[in-house]
């Protein structure tokens, strides 16, 4: 069988690369046949009749923000070089098939469509969201699966006439699976659809010793910077995250190492933006003492990984994947979103009953795997 995962473009964010790999991965481990499509254009200059106008505003704004007006321009020119390290894993291990839109999907060439994982249902993230519901394949004999789609958040960022023309594309679909609790009861009181399954992200799939082995292959199982301290890996920097990190450093008495990157930043030299591998990005959660993240990715590597940690919320990317991931292993206590100053971190520095959380994860590891060998072997 042929299958074509529909996800989010392969960006230089960690989390996105890693999940993208880790479906393909399990399907490839059960006789599928995968390509993971990506588009060649990752962040399109605006076209049509709207162009003039969205640059007119983003002159206007400039003017009193600072707004960047031909940001696409720049995004294009700066990707092949801060995303050097993160491209060699992509062609590695992902071989994504790069087209220029979901047109150039011609009939015939799949047995099946998984969609899945990561915000793939976010308009804010896919463009045209209904081609995330396989509009382009719409009357095709095919399978149509959603594999741990997420909405990102728990409100809604649909117009409702793109409810309306999601909602009747998901009927269509043989099995329906999101990667948050909450997202459940969204399918039936956004789109109209019952049935939905909860499943764990791709990521979850994989074990300590596949991750080690992707960390050993690329020669970074040794010698990590991060050996010995905390890790910190925030996506969207704020004054309550760094008194986070400030708290835990204190509290610990331990130093700090930086993952994170922003490499389209304006404030940073390009040669001082190139992100590293997806692989020295895993190595670093192996050989750190404590994590503190605002990222999903983040905190399913550090249960993975059994690293101690703490996040922090990020209600800009959406607090429902946090909640739903640390309250299906009872560690919704690491979940703050500032740091109370009379906390003494007890807490958070204690032992977590791993045991435990490997006993919750063996069991939701074999209902999403299950879910996903009956979605594509039932007619």
């Amino acid at each position: 069988m042929n299958i074509a995962i529909i996800t989010l473009p392969l960006h230089t964010n960690y989390g996105g690369l890693l999940q993208a790999y880790a479906l393909k991965y399990k399907l490839e481990q059960q006789g599928y046949r995968a390509d993971v499509i990506d588009l060649k254009d990752k962040m399109p200059a605006p076209k049509g009749l709207k162009a003039p106008f969205i640059y007119i505003r983003r002159m206007a704004s400039a003017i009193f923000k600072g707004t960047e007006v031909f940001r696409e321009k720049r995004y294009a020119r700066e990707l092949p070089v801060v995303a050097a390290n993160t491209s060699r894993f992509v062609d590695e291990y992902i071989s994504p098939r790069l087209i220029d839109g979901y047109k150039d999907i011609k009939e015939g060439e799949y047995d099946a469509f998984v969609v899945g994982s990561d915000q793939v249902w976010r308009p804010l993230y896919f463009r045209n969201i209904e081609d995330a519901f396989l509009r382009f394949a719409e009357g095709w004999d095919v399978r149509r699966i959603a594999y741990a789609a997420s909405f990102g958040t728990d409100r809604l960022e649909y117009e409702y006439t793109q409810l309306e023309a999601c909602g009747k594309l998901l009927e269509q679909f043989d099995a329906v699976s999101v990667r948050e609790d909450s997202a459940v009861q969204m399918c039936e009181e956004w789109l109209d659809y019952e049935g939905a399954v909860h499943v764990a992200d791709p990521v979850m799939l994989l074990d300590a010793s596949e991750l080690a082995e992707l960390v050993k292959r690329a020669g970074e199982s040794e010698g990590h910077p991060a050996a010995g301290r905390i890790l910190t890996y925030i996506l969207d920097p704020s004054k309550e995250k760094s008194a986070a990190v400030d708290f835990i450093s204190r509290v610990s008495s331990a130093q700090v190492y930086d993952a994170s990157v922003n490499p389209y930043t304006r404030e940073l030299p390009l040669n001082e933006r190139v992100v590293p591998s997806v692989e020295k990005w895993i190595a670093g959660f192996a050989e750190a003492d404590f994590v503190v993240t605002d990222s999903f990715h983040g905190c399913v590597l550090s249960i993975l990984l059994h690293k101690k940690f703490l996040a922090v919320g990020n209600s800009r990317r959406g607090m429902a994947r946090l909640s739903s991931l640390l309250n299906m292993f009872g560690l919704e206590g690491r979940l703050v979103h500032g740091i109370d100053p009379e906390d003494d971190g007890e807490y958070f520095l204690s032992d977590i009953d791993w045991e435990a959380v490997e006993e919750k994860l063996k069991a939701f590891r074999e209902h999403s795997e299950k879910f996903l060998v009956d979605a594509l072997s039932k007619r």
